[in-house]
């Protein structure tokens, strides 16, 4: 009788054994894919690189307010120029420049807005993130940038929040992305696309 239950104590030992092997080999092998997942939700290139989202809603752009999530913003003005207060991506080709996108937000938390991954596309299914954004009057790098010799004429209103953006300067469509699905066409903003005298 002894060792029928030593017999029985073995068994269950080897099976809770087996099972806590199985079950850490699943962990491990899961573990790879959020790490990955993680890494290109947080990729801050500011080439153009292929788009990970279909657009689900296309809002035409204008000076009149625009609602998306809990943010009422307008697009205050979208303005082209050679660098970003001096200041361009490290991989900046001759053949792009420069875009502003100004936004004075009507109502929502400033913060909140800022913190937004907006990003900006051609229509052709390529995107790309900011490369600065600026606020109440502070630049704030959102990539490598380099130093240029050329200064930047754009000087935003104290209030808005602008997102700067490195496009090709023959692009005649573009795009902004956001977050929650919501496409906005500047499409009306760039028929003058060349850097302002």
């Amino acid at each position: 009788m002894h060792l029928h239950t030593k017999k029985i104590f073995l068994h269950h030992l080897i099976i809770i054994m087996v099972s806590f092997t199985v079950c850490a080999t699943l962990c491990v092998l899961e573990l790879p894919q959020p790490l990955t997942t993680k890494a290109i939700m947080l990729s801050t290139d500011t080439r153009i690189s292929p788009a990970g989202t279909q657009a689900q809603k296309i809002i035409q752009a204008s000076k009149e307010s625009i609602e998306i999530g809990s943010f009422k913003f307008r697009i205050a003005k979208v303005a082209f120029d050679e660098t970003a207060m001096g200041f361009v991506p490290f991989n900046m080709d001759e053949g792009d420049q420069v875009m502003f996108v100004e936004f004075e937000l009507l109502s929502g938390s400033k913060e909140d807005f800022k913190s937004l991954e907006i990003r900006i596309s051609n229509g052709s299914g390529l995107n790309a993130n900011a490369f600065i954004l600026i606020s109440n009057g502070m630049t704030q790098m959102l990539a490598t940038v380099t130093m240029r010799g050329v200064s930047s004429d754009y000087r935003p209103e104290e209030d808005s929040v602008v997102w700067a953006y490195v496009v090709s300067k023959d692009v005649d469509k573009l795009y902004l992305n956001f977050p929650t699905g919501e496409v906005v066409d500047l499409t009306p903003f760039i028929h003058v696309k060349q850097i302002e005298e």
